[in-house]
């Protein structure tokens, strides 16, 4: 037996209107895949690169390094930052990556905006490098697999750097911006449940701050999911590691 034409009409619309519902949770979930799989290679690069620094160089606390906050400020109020340990860690760190761009002063290197993982705007977009403020160009370039990588503050014995992921267009905390700590013991991603960024309240999209999302990397890593932006408020390290376990 045929189907009439409204018969046929109607089940492509019912086709549509299913379609329309699961298809963007499917390329969400793909996504998130996407960025757990990115993420570990990331950390596995980095840590590998980072043992064999130290293991060349000595451990990082050996290397008189100076912090990068002085604690002083110029005529206009400016903080004063030194910039020396940076400069003399991103110059062991980065023999051991495959870079493909280093950023420049005047010029854009990350074209998108910064955004906090609840939506707080960190940064416009278009910045072009200026060599001032916390971080020295020479601690911001773009791996060969497009990742972009920035070093953050240092103290006489510890340091920072957050990455990018080669996805979407802007830079959003625990979507696709992740933060890292390394001192001599080893390099960590932050979140870790000892650690000082803890995931209740650093990973948390509720939380209305500018640090939020600086948190998520190592729950990431060690579970492999991004479930963080579902079902926050039913996951803990001592608890459920995913919603489906919430559940």
């Amino acid at each position: 037996m045929g189907f009439t034409l409204a018969e046929v009409l109607i089940t492509l619309g019912i086709i549509g209107v299913v379609a329309a519902m699961t298809i963007p949770t499917l390329i969400a979930k793909y996504q998130e895949r996407q960025t757990v799989s990115q993420l570990l290679k990331v950390y596995s690069t980095f840590a590998s690169a980072y043992q064999m620094v130290q293991a060349e160089y000595g451990t990082i606390d050996t290397w008189g390094m100076t912090a990068t906050d002085t604690g002083e400020v110029d005529e206009e109020g400016n903080k004063i930052y030194d910039h020396s340990a940076q400069k003399l860690f991103i110059e062991r760190f980065k023999k051991y990556l495959k870079v493909s761009k280093q950023c420049e002063v005047g010029k854009v290197c990350f074209p998108g905006a910064s955004y906090s993982l609840d939506g707080t705007l960190r940064s416009e977009a278009n910045r072009v490098q200026t060599g001032k403020g916390d971080s020295p160009v020479e601690g911001k370039f773009i791996l060969q697999d497009g990742t972009y990588v920035s070093l953050g503050w240092f103290t006489n014995k510890t340091g920072c750097l957050y990455v990018i992921l080669p996805q979407g267009k802007d830079s959003v905390l625990g979507k696709n911006r992740f933060y890292f700590d390394f001192d001599s013991k080893g390099f960590f991603p932050r979140g870790m449940k000892d650690g000082h960024y803890s995931f209740e309240d650093f990973c948390n999209p509720e939380v209305n701050d500018i640090t939020s999302g600086q948190g998520c990397t190592a729950w990431v890593i060690y579970n492999k999911n991004l479930d963080y932006l579902h079902c926050h408020d039913k996951l803990s390290w001592d608890g459920a590691h995913s919603c489906k376990e919430a559940e």
